[in-house]
């Protein structure tokens, strides 16, 4: 295993970038401290070709743009849409920052996909461990209470594990996600239209036209639980679900956590490439890449997310799941994604 660091440049407010690279014979990854950031992921196909399989960009000046797609980034305090920009804790509603409609997402409009993190890099039994802190002040984009936040992001020969911690001073709500795109076809030769999804799920969330969650349907015409599916076969379908979140996915699926099973896993036939995931959350938003065109150079559907969180817009959709974290009750969240051959 080789590790090292060098400069991505500065950001718009002086701050030196730090890009972090880690390199293994069948997978490398680059990292910055720009919003914890998956910049680059490199895997071998089934000829053993080392090619790049997540969406970045080659600036930081194309990562600070808006709207900013937050490609590799982690977002929060609250992955997906909070209704009305409203959170509600202990009967107090505090007004979150909207930068989605009348909506806040992923965490409003200065959070933590656009910030340096406090960051160093450890070598651990082969294991090559980034360690991001930050610190959120009490109302900062409208949030209650002071909060400090670490991820780590644990490297090894074929998988990346990402370990979320929240520490509150008071009583909050927080779920965070990485919002890294995937694209197995390798260098991007392909967009994912016939990638094969597969979702160990018992149903899918359907949504309103701003894409908030409504209710769940355990079988629907395009997504039918232990069956095998692509974004080719679901768009032909016509589906309304699909047409108002800009053709394609931007749904939550409850995951059904079987016992001994993956959580999901999606496959590219061609390159041989697939990732397996496992969370500890409830839930992951599969999201198909659908405004890429208006959020980045790359063009509709050139990727898909895997954001695994809780669920979402959570107080309205299903308040007696909702989890205050404070001192006591501190935020943790983990999930493992897994490169393999076909």
């Amino acid at each position: 295993m080789n590790i090292y660091k060098e400069s991505f440049g500065k950001t718009k407010f002086g701050e030196e970038v730090t890009k972090y690279i880690v390199e293994f014979s069948k997978l490398k990854v680059e990292v910055l401290d720009y919003g914890c950031t998956i910049k680059a992921l490199y895997t071998p196909n089934r000829e053993g070709e080392l090619e790049n399989i997540v969406l970045g960009f080659d600036s930081i000046k194309e990562y600070e743009k808006e709207p900013t797609g937050y490609l590799g980034a982690v977002v929060g305090r609250i992955a997906g849409r909070t209704q009305d920009g409203i959170l509600e804790i202990n009967g107090i509603k505090y007004k979150l920052a909207k930068n989605n409609g009348r909506n806040n997402l992923h965490g409003g409009i200065s959070a933590f996909h656009n910030r340096i993190w406090e960051s160093k890099i450890e070598e651990i039994e082969n294991k090559a461990i980034i360690i991001f802190k930050t610190f959120s002040p009490h109302l900062e984009e409208g949030f209650p209470s002071d909060l400090y936040v670490t991820v780590k992001y644990i490297i090894e020969e074929n998988s990346i594990t990402i370990e979320y911690e929240g520490i509150p001073e008071e009583e909050t709500y927080l779920t965070l996600t990485n919002h890294v795109y995937f694209n197995l076809s390798g260098n991007f030769k392909t967009d994912i239209l016939r990638h094969q999804f597969n979702l160990n799920a018992k149903g899918i969330y359907y949504v309103d036209k701003e894409t908030l969650p409504t209710f769940l349907v355990e079988k629907s015409e395009i997504f039918t639980p232990k069956e095998r599916f692509s974004l080719e076969k679901s768009l032909s379908l016509n589906n309304e679900q699909m047409k108002i979140v800009g053709n394609g996915y931007d749904h939550p699926f409850l995951l059904s956590k079987e016992t001994n099973l993956i959580d999901g896993e999606v496959e590219d036939i061609e390159s041989g490439r697939k990732v397996e995931f496992v969370t500890d959350q409830p839930i992951v938003v599969l999201y198909t890449g659908n405004y890429l065109d208006t959020a980045s150079n790359y063009k509709k559907n050139m990727g898909f997310c895997l954001e695994t969180q809780d669920y979402p817009n959570i107080k309205k959709l299903i308040p007696e799941k909702m989890s205050i974290y404070s001192k006591n009750n501190i935020y943790k969240q983990k999930t493992t994604y897994k490169f393999l051959n076909i």
